[in-house]
């Protein structure tokens, strides 16, 4: 899903007067990117839901104190970081085990392609939250938010040059702990 920046452009002035429709109309096109990059963040979908909604009600919020000159796609996206990492830090990672016999049962359906797809999916999750915070939001807003590096610099308050040396450590490392499906 590509981000049509040209009707944000003109969504920004009427955001500012606190035009209702435009409102809507940049949550409809905002909410599922924000949605899909706090869910990259915490894993949880529930979690990713509610800090998509805090997302957008602190952007609504800080409106009258926006700046003109930065983009508005950008600071919702520094804002579900913000709060993404304020998350991850308050609830470090617990993981159980339940005892639920619809997953039995859904478990016993499934062939072996699923299974290797699921398998490297996980690896694939495991590996990314495995990246330190500023890695980890780089190449989240790259490869799945479709940020370029200029974006990424203003989103994260680094330079340029950062936003290469975090992707190029994260491609590394993702490299490193996936190797075993890249041969």
């Amino acid at each position: 899903m590509v981000i049509d920046e040209n009707k944000l452009s003109t969504l920004y002035p009427l955001l500012k007067a606190k035009d209702e429709d435009a409102i809507k109309e940049f949550f409809l096109i905002m909410q599922p990117h924000i949605f899909y990059f706090l869910y990259r963040f915490t894993s949880k979908r529930e979690i990713a839901e509610d800090l998509t909604q805090e997302t957008f009600v602190k952007f609504w919020l800080s409106l009258d104190s926006l700046d003109p000159s930065r983009s508005c796609k950008s600071y919702l996206y520094k804002i579900a970081r913000n709060l993404a990492l304020n998350y991850i830090e308050r609830n470090p990672v617990q993981t159980t085990i339940g005892n639920d016999e619809s997953l039995l049962v859904r478990l016993s359906s499934i062939t072996q392609e699923d299974l290797d797809a699921t398998f490297f999916m996980d690896d694939f999750q495991k590996a990314i939250n495995t990246l330190p915070e500023r890695c980890k939001a780089t190449f989240l807003l790259s490869r799945f938010s479709g940020f370029n590096y200029s974006e990424i610099a203003e989103v994260l308050g680094v330079s340029i040059h950062t936003v290469k040396n975090q992707m190029n450590k994260a491609l590394a490392v993702l490299r490193k702990r996936l190797r075993n499906y890249l041969d």
